[in-house]
């Protein structure tokens, strides 16, 4: 498995390493784009995030959601509009 070295957090300022999934995938939480980083800061350049701000942006995102949509229903329904907004955040975190 390959493990990219020196990753700097774009939000905190610490170095990590990364270690890429199978076919040398980037894993989601970590790395956004040069183009986020181009708008951050006029220049292209690569924006990551180490493992605990990335987590970080998660718990804000459910507290958002929480307010905004409401707590999760105990059951999916298809048809159930608070069902698909929770449906989408797993989606965007990749939830099991």
């Amino acid at each position: 498995m390959k493990i990219l070295k020196d990753r700097m957090c774009v939000v905190c300022g610490r170095k990590f390493d990364v270690k890429l999934e199978k076919g040398n995938v980037i894993p989601i939480q970590y790395f956004f784009s040069k183009e986020l980083g181009k708008a951050l800061t006029g220049k292209k350049t690569e924006y990551w995030e180490c493992e605990y701000c990335s987590g970080y942006m998660k718990e804000r995102v459910i507290e958002w959601m929480n307010i905004n949509w409401g707590s999760r229903c105990p059951d999916f329904e298809e048809n159930c509009a608070l069902c698909r907004a929770w449906k989408c955040f797993d989606y965007l975190f990749e939830i099991d």
